[in-house]
């Protein structure tokens, strides 16, 4: 799916297909005010973007004391393309 971005004159270019990623093949096509075809090749390069992941399994189950504190250090997190800048999110567990 390729959509055109007027304000930033920009193409973008979405795809959940693993087998997209390489070079591929994108055609513009419009018509000018005279009706006349424009046509755009672009030749795209896909890159694979994996989401990052921890490295080792997470912790889920505690057994916690009331009124004593706990500390759990998650584990480290890898992204294999080195183009992701992970955040994480911890919310409320309830029991």
């Amino acid at each position: 799916m390729a959509t055109y971005d007027q304000s930033t004159q920009s193409i973008w270019i979405q795809t959940d297909s693993e087998d997209k990623v390489g070079v591929q093949r994108v055609v513009v096509r419009n018509c000018d005010s005279l009706d006349r075809l424009l046509e755009l090749n672009l030749y795209i390069n896909v890159l694979a973007n994996t989401h990052p992941d921890f490295v080792s399994q997470v912790e889920t189950s505690f057994t916690l004391t009331v009124g004593q504190p706990y500390s759990y250090k998650l584990p480290a997190w890898s992204d294999p393309e080195n183009n992701d800048v992970a955040q994480i999110y911890v919310a409320v567990m309830e029991a």
